[in-house]
């Protein structure tokens, strides 16, 4: 079969000339994709148009132009890496606020509000963001498919109800009046029982496998010749897999956590990777650590020989119950915060629904006069103290938009971005700071909403999620279609005949190795050097691959593809980074001081990105920053 002629069958609804790559890379931000068979007009509708060769297809609505990591965001982040944004003209215009916050995802957004509220609305804040949208990780991707809208998470996702009093999950959702109670769309009756997670998360191995139906592929990688698919294979002690009976023993033990930790304390845990700590300490055969790596290096960023075993063994649970998701991830979370900062920029009533589904009004967030005013599309290059050494009165911050340089003077920043980020625009770190910023390392990530117009030969199958185990070959090792939570507007219909979305979370990763930072660089570069036409050949063909057999049709099944990359998903944990190593303290600890009147504030100082971690140090910036202003 010629490739016209296989791209046909899989529908590919875009293509990509020799000429747009060179050595793997794509030759610039110009580079368009050219169009495929006649489903790229459908794929269109479904999924918006093609952005660019790098990009894709972003969605349809609010968020269309900021899927992850875009070529636009890369390219003006490129300039400060690479140190080039002083060729950009300077605009000559110079803002004076009380508070500059740079970045406006969760944790960005809560200063602000904190920061309000703190000051009696009295005092001026100004939310620099670098992306098209608000929310950081917390985006979310929208479809529109034969009349059905599709909406699913770009990557910052999950949730539970916080108990009263537990914390600041608990204020935030009194704050912003959130609802304590949801519900998530039944499967008919009239269909034989599915068993669907609510979130993208509890299908994967590690975490609550046994409360959703799954089926996995296996194939030679796995011993399994011919390839062949179970349902459930955990339910029976993996008695239908084509592993030998030692091997399901050690992967039963490892699933139950058998023998704890072997009375390792969490220093010694957090000295060693988890592939030492599985196959030395446990003893089990290497294709263990191989089955349990996926997920692993999803949620810690590395591999199982980079990453410390304190770090990877917490993601390795029992769960009862379902952890929830709202539809389009934590955008759940950072829409009614806006609302909040901003109550026109969200149409509708003020009520749950309306905050989650109604259109955004741009116009809200940067009017003259306002307290607080967020910025979009502006990314910070530069941010210094004014004054003396050690009488520093303000600071001055540089930032482009639009393809010029903007100055904007405070008397204190918050920097509720990563350290990626901070330790590239910060030039008067002290020493110390910027000692523990070069142990920051920072791994990538990849999300993928796949629109389906049906799912019927996954229900044929018996089944609302795929798994499969071989991550060298094969891109990922899951997805999943949630059962979507019930808010009016935004709710799919959760039948096998209609529209329904696929989502992948992966990590991106080397499948060994021992040098941390060595495994994210190789990572990030594959992850960015690949265009869009080629995962979307990847995801297409591997579906096929997996529901071989059944009535799966790439071509017509297939609506529209996003793929949302992100470059520095989450700071990675190698050996010693969650404790500190010979005697001195973790590096996370060393950065949240700050310095000066520069905060530092990201998700990532509690070692994990995550939206509780956001919130807490977005609440504790607003304080440090009403006491230095």
């Amino acid at each position: 079969m010629s490739s016209k002629q296989e791209d046909k069958r899989l529908g590919m609804s875009a293509q990509i000339s020799r000429r747009d790559v060179v050595n793997g890379m794509l030759a610039g931000s110009g580079a368009l994709l050219i169009g495929g068979c006649a489903t790229g007009a459908d794929a269109a509708e479904a999924a918006g148009p093609v952005v660019d060769a790098f990009t894709g297809r972003g969605g349809v609505g609010d968020y269309a132009l900021s899927n992850g990591n875009t070529q636009a965001v890369i390219n003006a982040a490129h300039r400060v890496r690479d140190m080039t944004f002083d060729e950009l003209p300077s605009a000559h215009d110079s803002e004076q606020v009380d508070l500059v916050i740079v970045g406006g995802g969760p944790a960005g957004l809560l200063t602000a509000f904190d920061y309000a509220k703190l000051t009696g609305g009295k005092k001026t804040s100004l939310i620099l963001e670098n992306h098209p949208i608000f929310g950081g990780a917390s985006k979310q991707n929208d479809f529109m498919v034969n009349g059905v809208r599709l909406t699913g998470p770009q990557a910052a996702n999950d949730f539970g109800v916080p108990a009263k009093g537990s914390g600041i999950m608990d204020r935030v959702f009194d704050d912003l009046d959130l609802p304590r109670e949801y519900q998530f769309a039944r499967f008919d009756p009239k269909f034989k029982p599915l068993r669907f997670s609510w979130d993208n998360y509890t299908n994967m191995d590690g975490f609550g496998e046994r409360l959703v139906d799954i089926g996995y592929h296996f194939n030679g990688v796995d011993g399994a010749t011919p390839p062949r698919f179970e349902r459930n294979i955990w339910d029976d002690g993996l008695a239908r897999t084509p592993f030998s009976p030692e091997l399901r023993r050690q992967l039963l033990a490892w699933r139950a956590n058998a023998g704890g930790t072997s009375d390792l304390t969490p220093q010694q845990m957090d000295a060693m990777s988890y592939a030492h700590y599985l196959e030395v300490v446990k003893g089990y055969d290497p294709v263990v650590t191989r089955i349990a790596r996926p997920p692993i290096a999803l949620l810690t960023g590395l591999g199982m020989g980079a990453v410390s075993a304190l770090a990877a063994s917490r993601y390795v649970t029992n769960n009862a119950r379902q952890t929830m998701s709202f539809p389009g991830g934590n955008s759940g979370l950072v829409r009614p915060l806006v609302k909040k900062l901003f109550p026109a920029a969200i149409g509708g009533e003020d009520t749950f629904a309306d905050i989650q589904s109604k259109p955004i009004n741009f116009a809200a967030f940067d009017r003259p006069g306002q307290p607080t005013r967020l910025r979009l599309g502006a990314t910070v290059v530069k941010v210094g103290h004014t004054g003396q050494a050690g009488q520093e009165d303000g600071v001055l911050v540089t930032y482009q938009k639009d393809g010029r340089l903007h100055q904007v003077r405070a008397k204190a920043i918050v920097m509720a971005s990563g350290g990626w980020v901070n330790r590239r625009v910060l030039t008067d770190m002290p020493a110390e700071i910027a000692s523990a910023y070069g142990e920051f390392i920072h791994g990538p990530a990849l999300v993928v909403n796949v629109a389906l117009t049906n799912w019927r030969a996954m229900y044929d199958q018996g089944v609302t999620a795929l798994r499969w185990f071989d991550d060298v070959n094969m891109l990922g090792f899951s997805g999943n279609i949630r059962a979507p939570m019930l808010v009016d507007g935004m709710t799919p219909p959760l039948d096998p005949d209609k529209p329904a979305l696929f989502t992948m979370y992966m990590g991106v990763y080397p499948a060994e190795g021992t040098d941390a930072r060595a495994q994210t660089i190789a990572s990030r570069t594959k992850l960015l050097g690949t265009p869009y036409a080629t995962y979307e050949r990847i995801i297409r063909q591997q579906l096929a691959t997996i529901l071989a057999g059944t009535r799966f049709d790439p071509a017509k099944d297939i609506a529209g593809i996003v793929i949302n990359r992100w470059g520095h998903a989450r700071v990675v944990q190698p050996p010693g980074f969650f404790l500190g190593k010979d005697g001195q303290p973790s590096p996370l600890k060393v950065v949240a001081k700050g310095y000066g009147r520069v905060i530092i504030a990201h998700s990532e100082l509690n070692g994990a990105q995550n939206a509780r971690g956001a919130f807490e140090h977005g609440a504790r910036a607003a304080k440090e920053a009403v006491a230095l202003t």
